[in-house]
C-alpha cells in the first residue's frame, strides 16, 4: 500500500520517497514508491503532472491501493528520490473537482438526482445525472453554486470512524470497503471522494456551464471552474474582439453586426443566383441549335443551378436536356431529363465506355463522370 501524501496536504508540491520497485513495461518504467504526492487517475479525474528526480512522470495509476508512476527512464529500487508536482495543474483540478461537488450537491438537494458519471480531463469536465432537468434549471443551479463560492464555505476531507460514518448521509457513486474519505462542503454537500480539494469555496473563483444535453436517461452538464473558466472566458473574449474587428462592429454590438452580415449575405446570395441564372439563359440562347437534344456545360461551381439549366433547356428542346458541371481534367457532375426516351438504357451504355457513377429512372438520371464532356454528350 502506497502512503497517499496528498490526503494530508493537497497544497504540497514537493516530497521525498524511496523507490520500492522499477519495472519496464509498455507504458514506460513503472515505479512504485513507499509514499507519494502524485494523485493517480482515479474517481473520474486525470492524474497529476510532474517529475521524479527530474524525470517526467507520464502517467500515474492505482490498483489495490498501490500507486504506480510511469517514467521515461528507470530509477533503481532503494533510491531516495525527490518528487515535484506541477501545482498549477493540480490546483486547477482541485478547483474543478470542488466545483463539481457544489453543483452535484445542489442537483441532489433540489431534484434528488445522483451524479453517476464524472470525467475531469486537463481542459474540460462533464457531469452525468440519472434524471432530467432543464437547461433553465441548470442555470439557476449555476447561479446558486457561484453564490456559495463567493460566501467562502469551508471544505474539509477526512476519514470518519465507522461509528461516525454510520450517522452521515453522504453521496457516493459506488459501494466502498475499508476506510471511506468524506469531503464536506459546509452547508452544501457531503460526498465520498478520493481526490484533492481546495480548503475554501472562494478559492474556486467561478463556475460556468459550457454545454448541456440530454444523455441516456438523464442529462450531461459540461462545465469549467476557476482558472480554466477564466482562461476560457479570455479566449472567447479574444475571439469576440477578432469577430468585432473582422465585421467592423463596435464592442457590445457584435450580435447586431453578425445579423446584418447574415442579412447582407442573403441578399448577395439571391443576387448571385439571379446572375447565374441569367448567365445560363444567355449561354443556352447563344448556343441554340437544331435538333431535339439540348446540352449545357457549366463551370464546377454552378452545380446548384443544374435544375434551372435543365428546365431552361426543356423549354427549347423537346427530346433530351443534358447539363454538366465541371471540366475535362477533374470530371463532371451530370443531370439529364427526357420524356421521350429511356435514359437508364443510355446510362448503361455510357458506363460501358466511361468511368461513370450514377443512377436514376427512365425520365431522369444523374451522377458523376470522369473524362471529356464531348465523349459523354455524343451518346445523346
Amino acid at each position: 500500500m502506497t502512503e497517499k501524501l496528498y490526503d494530508n496536504d493537497a497544497y504540497a508540491s514537493k516530497f521525498t520517497a524511496t523507490v520500492l520497485s522499477c519495472e519496464e513495461d509498455k507504458k514506460g518504467f513503472a515505479v512504485v514508491l513507499d509514499k507519494t504526492l502524485f494523485f493517480p487517475e482515479e474517481g473520474g479525474q486525470t492524474p497529476d503532472h510532474g517529475t521524479i528526480n527530474g524525470i517526467d512522470v507520464t502517467h500515474v495509476a492505482i490498483k489495490d491501493d498501490i500507486i504506480t508512476h510511469y517514467l521515461e527512464a528507470p530509477i533503481a529500487a532503494g533510491t531516495t528520490v525527490e518528487g515535484v508536482i506541477d501545482f498549477t495543474h493540480r490546483f486547477r483540478n482541485m478547483q474543478m473537482h470542488s466545483a463539481e461537488h457544489i453543483f452535484s450537491g445542489l442537483v441532489f438537494k433540489h431534484f434528488g438526482f445522483n451524479n453517476v458519471g464524472f470525467h475531469l480531463s486537463d481542459n474540460s469536465a462533464t457531469m452525468d445525472y440519472d434524471g432530467k432537468f432543464t437547461y433553465e434549471d441548470a442555470l439557476k443551479l449555476e447561479k446558486e453554486a457561484n453564490e456559495i463560492i463567493i460566501k467562502g464555505k469551508t471544505i474539509t476531507a477526512e476519514y470518519p470512524s465507522s461509528d461516525v460514518l454510520a450517522t452521515l448521509e453522504y453521496r457516493s457513486k459506488k459501494a466502498f470497503s475499508g476506510p471511506i474519505r468524506i469531503v464536506t462542503v459546509e452547508d452544501t454537500d457531503i460526498c465520498a471522494c478520493c481526490a484533492p480539494h481546495v480548503h475554501n469555496t472562494h478559492e474556486i473563483g467561478q463556475f460556468k456551464i459550457v454545454s448541456f444535453e440530454n444523455y441516456k436517461s438523464g442529462v450531461r452538464v459540461s462545465y469549467l471552474a476557476g482558472f480554466r473558466a477564466l482562461e476560457d472566458y479570455e479566449k472567447r473574449l479574444s475571439d469576440l474582439r477578432e469577430i468585432s474587428r473582422t465585421i467592423s462592429a463596435k464592442a457590445g454590438e457584435e450580435l447586431k453586426g453578425v445579423a446584418k452580415l447574415s442579412e447582407d449575405l442573403g441578399t448577395y446570395k439571391f443576387k448571385d443566383i439571379e446572375l447565374r441564372n441569367k448567365y445560363i439563359e444567355l449561354k443556352i440562347q447563344s448556343e441554340l441549335k437544331n435538333g431535339d437534344t439540348g446540352i449545357c456545360i457549366l463551370p464546377a461551381d454552378f452545380s446548384s443551378c443544374m435544375q434551372f439549366a435543365s428546365d431552361a433547356l426543356k423549354e427549347r428542346y423537346k427530346g433530351v436536356s443534358v447539363v454538366l458541371c465541371g471540366d475535362d481534367d477533374n470530371g463532371y457532375r451530370f443531370y439529364a431529363e427526357s420524356d421521350t426516351i429511356d435514359l437508364t438504357k443510355i446510362l448503361a451504355d455510357i458506363k460501358n465506355s466511361m468511368n461513370v457513377k450514377g443512377g436514376g429512372k427512365s425520365t431522369a438520371i444523374q451522377g458523376t463522370v470522369m473524362g471529356k464532356a464531348e465523349d459523354f454528350c455524343k451518346v445523346f
